[in-house]
């Protein structure tokens, strides 16, 4: 299992960790018809979601994305909230990543 509280720690040491970011969930699905009802039930929690063929050619990969501010109880409750959800239909939550916005504002 990973150790979200590290990770969030890393994050707000090279970006602006009190911010909002793009967080990205991986859920993997045994199938077609599990991955959209799992994108449906995301969408209804506010989630912007793809579907597509997992890089293994069997699962289906939701990739769920949403914009928060990385806590360390946020991601424990997400990480606790999508492998209750994915678990429904015999699928792996696979982890979270963060868009990092670096210190500094924009890119140019």
């Amino acid at each position: 299992m990973n150790d979200d509280a590290q990770v969030v720690r890393e994050i707000a040491a090279v970006s602006d960790g009190d911010r909002p970011h793009i967080i990205l969930h991986y859920l993997y699905a045994p199938s077609s018809e599990a991955a959209s009802k799992i994108a449906e039930e995301l969408k209804q929690r506010g989630f912007r979601t793809e579907e597509r063929l997992g890089a293994d050619g069997v699962n289906w990969l939701v990739l769920a994305r949403h914009e928060a501010v990385p806590t360390e109880e946020l991601m424990a409750s997400m990480r606790r909230s999508m492998e209750t959800l994915i678990a429904k239909v015999g699928g792996e939550y696979d982890g979270w990543e963060v868009d990092v916005q670096h210190h500094g504002g924009h890119a140019h």
